[in-house]
């Protein structure tokens, strides 16, 4: 018995664009590999995701002193 999907299977199929804007209108929002998405446009950084230099802070980040020690060989 065989597993998994079968040679050259694939989830995606190719629809013009023209088709896609009738059925979700042009200015919806579409979900896109974001590899992808920075290959084609070109953009660097991705415009949806937060920076990551915010001041967000979350309990597990706060951050803790640091604890000093020293190793010794026996």
């Amino acid at each position: 018995m065989k597993r998994g999907r079968p040679k050259g299977h694939s989830p995606y199929i190719a629809i013009p664009y023209e088709e896609l804007g009738d059925w979700v209108g042009r200015k919806s929002k579409v979900l896109v590999c974001r590899k992808w998405y920075k290959e084609v446009s070109g953009d660097l950084e991705d415009q949806n995701e937060p920076s990551k230099n915010t001041e967000t802070t979350s309990p597990n980040l706060i951050e803790q002193p640091k604890i000093e020690y020293t190793i010794t060989h026996l």
